[in-house]
Formats: C-alpha cells, structure tokens, sequence
C-alpha cells in the first residue's frame, strides 16, 4: 500500500510539474506571437485555462479515488494479511469474502447474539425516506408561501430563517434531546425524522428554483378557480420536479450517512433500533488489525447504496442545482 501511495504522489506530482511547464511554454510563444498556427496551437491559444481547470479537477478525482481503492481492496484481505502482511494492496494469498460473511454474522461479545444487520438496513431506510418525503412536502409548501403568497414581513421571516443556518448544529442538539424527551419518542426512530423537517437549506434551494417561474402562469391558475393547494400540486410541482429531485437526493443521503444524533438518541440498549450507521460504528470500535478488515467491509457495504444513487442520478443532481440557481 505504501509503494501504491508513494506511485500516486509521483503521478500527481508529475501532472503537476508538466502542466506548470506547458503553461509556461504555451504563455512564452504567446508572448513572442510564435505559438504554433495548427490544431493544438489554436486550442491552446483559446482554452489555457480550460485546459488548467481539467487538470486540477483530473488531479482532485484522483486524489478523491485512492481512498475508495484502498478500502474496496481492503475489504477483500483477509485478517492474515493485515496482521503479518500490513500495507499489501494486493494481497498474496488473494482476495477473499471472509469479512463481508462476518459483518452479517458478527456476534455481540457479552450476549453473544447476532446483530441484525439486515434490521439496520431496513432502520436506515426508513428513516432515510420518511425524512425526505416529508422534508420535501414542509419545505416545497414553505417554498411555495414565501414566493407566490403575499403576507406581511415575508421577507423578514424568510432572513431570519437564513440567519439560523449559521448557528452550530452543536448548539441545538441538547435543546433537540430535551423536545423528544418531553414528546415521548426518544429511543424511536421517529425522533431520527423529526429534527430534520425544519432544515432552511433544502428551503432555500426550493424557493430559489420557484423564482424563476413565471407569476403570470400562477396568476391565470387563480383566475380559474383554481386554490394554492392545488396550484401547487397542478402547477408548480411538475414544474419544480428537477429541484425536488435533487433536494431529495440531498437529504436521503444526509439522513442515510447520519451517525451522531441517531447515536444519541438510540443509545446502546437495543441494538434492533440501530441504523446502520450506528451498528457499523459500535462493530468498529476496536482498533486493532483483528478488525480493519471488518470496519472496511462495513464501511464499504454502507456506501454502496449512496454511490449508486449517485451514478444513476448524477445528470439530475447537476441539472436541479444549476436549474436552482437561474432567477427568471
């Protein structure tokens, strides 16, 4: 692993110093009017710094990818191999599947149960959709008020509502643990969705997506009768869907990847209540090399869910955001 780290840093290196060279070469003949008049030299009279950006964004990929290799191959050692044969990305008695069979079979030390992980996984999915539907429907109707209803001091409230995105989610959390105390619903996972339905940024996003279309078309929706309710799902929803999507993408993964506050709220007594962010946790405590092979294959196993929601989805992440940000 050492050697396939040490070969990245040169290959990194290496792009770095050939671009600062290129450029430096492509600037000169700019400067002497002596740059080349065919296809490479007009592409790099025209594009020098498209061609920088490319670059810096090949070498970030890059730099994002290694920690994904290391832990898909990782998962796939065996324990020998990270107890007398530490650093092999390539392992040399081969890959095996012993640490995905063993996180679906770990055993609790003290009582000597199964975790279910297949409970978790259900948890996580529960939590995760609940949040996002019911995120979607408070924030596209608080969208649709703060946009095409008229009331006083919107604008006022809709700052203030900006303004609490800079306080620390720190700050709130033992008042958050107090209110699902008094209702009656910590040690649930209804106290997972809660909290989150009065985020502002998926809201901001929203509303920012609702200004660009056009007042008139909401305007003739009233002249005929028709109520905000409706408007809104007839109207503004079908129009809105791309930014919907994309928010939704948004908070299903926040929720999916959450780990401190369904670790608060859960605890350690039941372990059927987990998510499976809070199961793989508690699976990697240890630190010893008994377990990277185990914590590795967890981790990789968690990721597999958001990293193919990704792929499929990632044209209409790019098109909500950019589509979010244009004010008609």
């Amino acid at each position: 692993m050492n050697k396939f780290l040490m070969a990245s840093l040169i290959i990194l290196g290496t792009i770095l110093v050939l671009m600062v060279v290129l450029d430096a070469v492509v600037l000169s003949l700019k400067k002497r009017k002596k740059l080349p008049a065919n296809r490479i030299g007009r592409y790099f009279q025209q594009n020098l710094f498209k061609f920088n950006a490319f670059v810096f964004l090949l070498i970030f990929c890059i730099i994002w990818v290694i920690p994904l290799i290391v832990g898909v191959l990782g998962s796939f050692t065996s324990q020998y191999t990270f107890e007398y044969h530490p650093g092999q990305l390539i392992p040399e008695d081969g890959f095996t599947v012993d640490n995905y069979k063993h996180f679906f079979n770990y055993r609790n030390s003290a009582s000597g149960e199964r975790y279910p992980v297949e409970r978790w996984m259900l948890n996580s999915f529960i939590v995760s959709a609940s949040s996002t539907l019911l995120y979607l429907l408070f924030a596209g109707l608080s969208a649709y008020a703060l946009v095409f209803m008229k009331f006083k001091f919107r604008n006022v409230l809709f700052t203030f509502m900006l303004f609490t995105m800079v306080i620390p989610g720190v700050a709130t959390m033992t008042p958050q643990i107090a209110n699902m105390a008094n209702l009656g619903i910590s040690r649930s996972l209804l106290a997972l969705i809660l909290p989150g339905l009065g985020g502002v940024g998926g809201l901001y996003l929203i509303r920012q997506f609702f200004l660009g279309i056009p007042k008139d078309l909401i305007e003739s929706a009233r002249m005929d009768g028709a109520s905000d309710f409706r408007i809104f799902l007839k109207v503004v929803l079908p129009v809105g869907k791309s930014v919907f999507f994309v928010q939704g993408l948004f908070c299903f993964m926040g929720s999916w990847n959450d780990l401190l506050w369904p670790q608060i709220i859960l605890g350690t007594s039941d372990p059927s209540l987990w998510t499976l962010q809070v199961g793989i946790a508690a699976l990697s405590q240890s630190k010893t090399a008994n377990t990277i092979g185990l914590n590795l294959a967890s981790a990789m196993f968690s990721a597999v869910p958001i990293i193919l929601l990704y792929i499929f989805t990632q044209n209409r992440i790019i098109e909500g955001v950019a589509a979010s940000g244009v004010k008609g």
